[in-house]
């Protein structure tokens, strides 16, 4: 027997779906008095072929199983993009809907959305599931993934042992100085940029430091943590991928993601309430999901080579399968969250900025001059662009910001692309 567990919706969960990203507060408020979340458990139908009901429904995680009349399957993740839109929309219900794994969703009451200021009813919000995943999910790449994924035989990378040890003995033992330094001297290459960490532009004018247990004292114990893992990402960027092609892209992956991380670290500086070392770490983690596609692509090279169907697959997958490993990692909720959301224009985590707001606003900055720009909602209607930096990020603040930051950006680039 499953059991559904219900609590009262959020406005800010309910902003994260198609057509809700374009309510006002105001609607939202209204909408989170007459909605509902449930979590129900593997194996729970949550509709039926031919059933009716007064809801919208919408995934927010795991993922359910949607089976034609005439038995054809397909399936919707929790943080894709076709879990954006609403779930089975049409009335009487076309499929018979069921949770693969523990799934969370969002409950939202029909007559309410008809009411709506853009009236709930915009050609093009509607997906229709089967078809916007067909192509993608009909390829055996995809299928070996997902099929991992959803059945816990996914292939993770492990976290390097220094780095484990590292976040045990600060955020477990709170271990002293010496005794941290002893295991980053393990790996001389980690202590030695370690060092030139705590010697660069921030610490300008500052006698410079000779042994890891002084750079850990500048450093203090949270940006060490950070730095170390930082880091030791570099290498599973470089070692996990053997293949030339696939190689390849892991690099310009781990570029991307490291531009993306100096350019968080900067504007979490001028960011109240938010840390520029967990603002690297996050913007560094974010495509971390897309890194385990690229292993098993390896095993696909005619599907791989053809970079349309590759981006579809890293498109559909990334965001849940690095949700997955970061869970793995135990990295906290608040950075669990960006691998969810750093592409989600319209995502709007509440009043106050998280890391998923500096990081997408960080990817905005590296598209400045670029034709991705064209790409992009305006930027005013982006809401993590209105609300980092206090929401002063006009361009021409945003290029300020950028250059009175330029040496520490480039002593980031070269700390983590040597």
């Amino acid at each position: 027997m499953t059991t559904v567990k219900t609590t009262q919706a959020t406005p800010e969960l309910i902003a994260r779906f198609i057509p809700f990203s374009e309510c006002s507060r105001e609607e939202l408020i209204v909408l989170a008095d007459h909605s509902w979340i449930d979590e129900i458990s593997r194996g729970h139908v949550v509709l039926e072929i031919d059933s009716r009901d007064g809801w919208d429904y919408y995934l927010v995680e795991g993922t359910l199983k949607l089976m034609a009349r005439d038995g054809k399957e397909s399936f919707v993740m929790g943080g894709s993009r076709t879990a954006r839109a609403p779930i089975a929309h049409l009335q009487p219900r076309q499929y018979r809907i069921t949770a693969m794994t523990p799934v969370t969703y969002l409950r939202v009451e029909k007559e309410l959305i008809k009411n709506l200021s853009f009236s709930g009813d915009r050609a093009g919000v509607v997906v229709d599931e089967a078809v916007s995943i067909q192509d993608v999910t009909d390829n055996p790449l995809f299928a070996e993934i997902y099929d991992d994924l959803i059945n816990d035989r996914l292939v993770v990378p492990s976290m390097p042992e220094v780095a484990i040890k590292i976040r045990s003995l600060i955020d477990v033992v709170d271990a002293p100085v010496p005794q941290i330094a002893k295991v980053i001297n393990t790996d001389p290459a980690i202590s030695a940029k370690l060092i030139k960490s705590a010697n660069g532009a921030l610490y300008h004018g500052q006698p410079p430091v000779d042994t890891c247990a002084r750079a850990i004292s500048r450093l203090g114990l949270n940006t060490t943590k950070h730095l170390v893992v930082s880091f030791v990402l570099r290498n599973l960027f470089s070692e996990r991928i053997q293949d030339e092609l696939h190689q390849q892209f892991a690099m310009e992956l781990w570029n991307h993601s490291v531009e993306i991380a100096a350019i968080s670290m900067a504007l979490a500086r001028v960011t109240p309430g938010m840390d520029a070392e967990e603002a690297l770490l996050a913007g560094l983690l974010h495509d971390i999901g897309e890194l385990v596609i690229l292993t098993y692509a390896e095993n696909f090279p005619a599907i791989s080579s053809d970079i349309i169907v590759l981006k579809g697959v890293i498109k559909e997958l990334k965001p849940e399968i690095g949700a997955f490993i970061l869970r793995e990692w135990q990295f906290p909720e608040e950075i669990i969250e960006v691998a969810y959301g750093a592409e989600e224009w319209t995502r709007d985590s509440g009043e106050k900025p998280d890391y998923c707001d500096i990081v997408l606003t960080a990817q905005i900055h590296s598209f400045f001059g670029t034709p991705g720009m064209k790409e992009l909602p305006p930027l005013q209607d982006i809401p993590a662009f209105t609300k980092v930096a206090e929401g002063n990020l006009v361009p021409e603040v945003s290029m300020k910001v950028l250059d009175n930051a330029k040496d520490q950006i480039m002593e980031i680039r070269q700390l983590l692309l040597s």
